[in-house]
C-alpha cells in the first residue's frame, strides 16, 4: 500500500480509518484485506468486474446465509502446511478439515445462486467421504471403525475385555459386601474405623482386599485384583497400545490423502477469503450510503454530494450536520481558493479519500461519481514539520512536494494544502505559480489550495472557490461575536470561477465574528 500511497497520505485522507471499518469475519478475509492492492490505470475493466461482484452481494438475498457460514469457518492454513510436509495430523486437525469441507459445501450452494465470475468453489466430495466413512453427516470427527477391519476387531476385543474385568470385579464386590455387611463406594473402596478391631482384622486377612490408605482413626480397604483380572488388565493395556498404533496408521493415511488435495483446498480458501472481503465491502457501502463510481479512462474526478466519512461521523457524534460537496475536476491543475474555515482542507481530503476508495475497489460516499484510476496518490496537508529531521513547516512540505514531483510523469493525484504557505508571501507565490506551470503540462491531476492571488489566472488551470460567508444582511456581522457560529453562515460549496485578480477576502469577516476589537478590524480594512 505504501508504494501507492505514503503512510502520511493514508493518514491524512483518513484511509486508515475507513479500511479499519471494513470488517471481515474469517482469518482468510483478514488476510485478503491485508494483501489488497489498488487497481491502477489500465485495470479499469478489472475494477468494473470487482464492482459487479460487490453489487451482486448487495442485491443478493443470500448474503445473510453466507455470513452465517463464514462465522463457522476456521483457519486451517497451519493444518494444511503440516500435511504438506508429511506430518501426521491429530484428530482435532482432522475435525477442522472436515468442518472446512462442510462449510465449503454450504457456501458453494449460496455462491452458485449468485453466479459471480471467478468466484466459484471446487467441491471435493472424495475428501468429505474420506473424513466421514460412516456417512453420519455430523460436524464431528473420530477414528471410525469403518477405516479398518483390524481396528474394529481390536476395539471389539477391548470392549469385551473391559466388560469381563467389570463383571469379575462386580462379583468380588458383591461377595465382600455380603460377607462383611459393608458398602463399597464407586472406587471399590470402604473406610473402616480402627475402633472396629474385629472387622479390620477380618478384612486384613481377606485375599480379595488390600489397604489403600490409613490414618490414626481409620483404614481404607480396596478390592485387590486376582490373577484372572490381572491377566485381563494386561491384555487390555496391550489392546490399547494396538489401537493407538492402528489409529496412528489411519491418521497417517488420511494426512497423506489431504496432502493430495492441498492445491484445491488452498484455492477454496482463496475464494472464501475473497467472498468474505467482498461482503465486508458490500456491508460498508450500505452502512455509509456509498455508491458504485463510474470508472473512466480520462483524467477526471466528478462527485455529487461527496462526503468525508471520518469527519461526517465525528460531526454526527456532536449532533452537527455535514455539508456535502459537489466537484467536477477535469484539468491537470485545479486551484481551490477561499478563506480559512471554508472547508478547503476537508474538500482536499475528501478528493483523496474518494480516489483511494475507488482504486481499492470500494464504493464511494456520495450520490454519484466518475473517477479515473491513478498510479499514485500524494497529499501534503497541515503542519508536517519534523523536529527530528530539523525541518520547518515549509521544509517538510517541500520535501513532500519533491516526492510527489518525482512521480509526476506518471498518472498520479497530487493534493497540496497551502503550498509554500510557511514562507514569505513573495517567494511563496513564486514557488506556487512555478509549480502550477510545471504540473499543468503533466498527465497527472494536481489539486491545491492557496491564498495567493493570480495563481489560477491561466486558461489551463481550473479555479474553484469556496462560496464563503453568506449573511442575510452585512450588518448582521456586527451582531455576531462567537466564532463557533461561523459554520451556520458558511457556504462550503465549491463554485467554479473564471480568473479574478483577487481571491475572496472573508478573513476580515471571520476576525470580526471571532470578536477581534473593532479598531483593529477597521485598521485592517484600511490597509486592504
Amino acid at each position: 500500500m505504501t508504494e501507492f500511497m505514503t503512510e502520511n497520505t493514508i493518514k491524512n485522507i483518513n484511509f486508515d480509518y475507513i479500511f479499519n471499518e471494513v470488517k471481515t469475519i474469517t482469518e482468510y478475509g483478514i488476510r485478503k484485506k491485508q494483501e489488497a492492492k489498488p487497481f491502477r490505470r489500465g485495470q479499469e475493466a478489472d475494477l468494473r468486474k470487482e464492482f459487479n461482484k460487490i453489487r451482486a452481494f448487495i442485491e443478493s438475498g443470500k448474503r445473510r446465509d453466507i455470513i452465517d457460514v463464514l462465522k463457522h469457518v476456521k483457519n486451517i492454513y497451519e493444518t494444511l502446511e503440516r500435511a504438506k510436509t508429511n506430518q501426521v495430523l491429530d484428530e482435532v486437525e482432522l475435525f477442522e478439515v472436515k468442518n472446512f469441507q462442510i462449510q465449503t459445501e454450504r457456501l458453494d450452494k449460496s455462491l452458485k445462486t449468485l453466479a459471480i465470475e471467478n468466484l466459484k468453489l471446487t467441491p471435493i466430495p472424495q475428501l468429505y467421504e474420506l473424513l466421514d466413512p460412516a456417512h453420519e453427516k455430523l460436524n464431528t470427527f473420530y477414528i471410525y471403525d469403518e477405516y479398518s477391519e483390524k481396528l474394529k476387531s481390536i476395539r471389539d476385543e477391548k470392549k469385551q475385555t473391559e466388560k469381563n474385568i467389570a463383571s469379575l470385579k462386580k462379583e468380588i464386590k458383591e461377595e465382600i459386601e455380603k460377607k462383611y455387611s459393608i458398602k463399597l463406594n464407586l472406587k471399590d473402596e470402604v473406610t473402616i474405623s480402627k475402633s472396629q478391631r474385629e472387622k479390620t482384622e477380618e478384612l486384613l486377612k481377606d485375599s480379595n482386599l488390600r489397604v489403600s490408605g490409613e490414618n490414626y482413626l481409620s483404614i481404607i480397604f480396596k478390592i485387590k485384583n486376582n490373577e484372572e483380572i490381572d491377566q485381563l488388565e494386561k491384555r487390555l493395556e496391550n489392546l490399547k497400545s494396538e489401537e493407538e498404533e492402528e489409529e496412528f496408521r489411519i491418521r497417517q493415511y488420511i494426512s497423506r490423502e489431504i496432502k493430495g488435495y492441498y492445491d484445491l483446498l488452498i484455492k477454496n480458501i482463496e475464494v472464501i477469503g475473497e467472498t468474505d472481503y467482498l461482503i465486508a465491502k458490500a456491508n460498508y457501502a450500505q452502512k455509509t450510503n456509498s455508491v458504485e463510481p463510474e470508472i473512466v479512462s480520462g483524467l477526471e474526478i466528478t462527485v455529487r454530494t461527496g462526503r468525508n466519512l471520518k469527519l461526517e461521523r465525528a460531526l454526527k457524534e456532536k449532533h452537527k450536520e455535514y455539508v456535502p460537496i459537489d466537484l467536477n475536476l477535469r484539468k491537470n491543475v485545479i486551484c481551490i481558493t477561499g478563506a480559512n474555515m471554508g472547508g478547503k482542507t476537508v474538500s482536499l481530503r475528501m478528493i483523496g479519500q474518494i480516489a483511494a476508495l475507488a482504486s481499492y475497489g470500494m464504493f464511494v460516499p456520495c450520490e454519484y461519481s466518475r473517477v479515473c484510476l491513478f498510479d499514485h496518490i500524494f497529499i501534503s496537508v497541515g503542519d508536517d514539520q519534523s523536529i527530528e529531521k530539523g525541518l520547518s513547516t515549509f521544509g517538510a512540505e517541500i520535501v513532500n512536494l519533491k516526492e510527489a514531483l518525482d512521480y509526476s510523469n506518471e498518472r498520479c493525484l497530487i493534493l497540496v494544502d497551502e503550498l509554500a504557505g510557511g514562507t514569505n508571501p513573495k517567494e511563496g507565490y513564486a514557488i506556487t505559480k512555478a509549480v502550477v506551470n510545471y504540473l499543468k503540462n503533466k498527465d497527472c491531476m494536481t489539486v491545491l489550495t492557496t491564498h495567493y492571488d493570480n495563481v489560477a489566472n491561466d486558461d489551463d488551470v481550473q479555479n474553484l472557490q469556496v462560496a464563503g460567508l453568506t449573511l442575510p444582511d452585512e450588518a448582521d456581522l456586527f451582531k455576531i461575536n462567537n466564532i463557533e457560529q461561523i459554520s451556520k453562515y458558511m457556504d462550503y460549496r465549491l463554485i467554479e470561477v473564471k480568473y479574478k485578480k483577487d481571491i475572496p477576502k472573508d478573513a476580515i469577516k471571520i476576525a470580526r465574528m471571532a470578536g477581534i476589537y473593532p479598531e483593529i478590524i477597521l485598521d485592517a480594512e484600511n490597509y486592504i
